[in-house]
């Protein structure tokens, strides 16, 4: 991790949700959906290229998380984002029941 642009149009909103949900919000657009390891790659990839900001919260920040949930971390952290910010509270979104996410496929 090193430089970065502090661009909010070039920064990545990273939820990682026990369930294994993960909530990604996009600084350019403020496009909000859930999605899986893949999409989360896919997103942290482009964030490399453009030297972006990735802003990160978890549920339960104050405790262990599940395994799946460290799993995933430890992939954000190998993809190697220009820089990471811990957020203390969680984006409403975030928030949201399972039932009621909207992911790529359902809004």
């Amino acid at each position: 991790m090193g430089d970065f642009d502090d661009d909010a149009d070039k920064a990545l909103y990273v939820h990682l949700a026990f369930d294994g949900g993960i909530l990604l919000i996009r600084g350019d657009t403020g496009e909000q959906l859930w999605t899986d390891r893949d999409g989360l790659r896919n997103e942290l990839e482009k964030l490399r290229e453009r030297r972006g900001l990735l802003l990160y919260s978890r549920e339960a920040g104050d405790t262990e998380p599940p395994a799946h949930v460290e799993e995933t971390f430890k992939l954000i952290v190998e993809l190697e984002p220009p820089a990471i910010q811990l957020l203390e509270e969680p984006h409403p979104e975030a928030l949201v029941p399972p039932s009621e996410r909207r992911t790529i496929t359902k809004d």
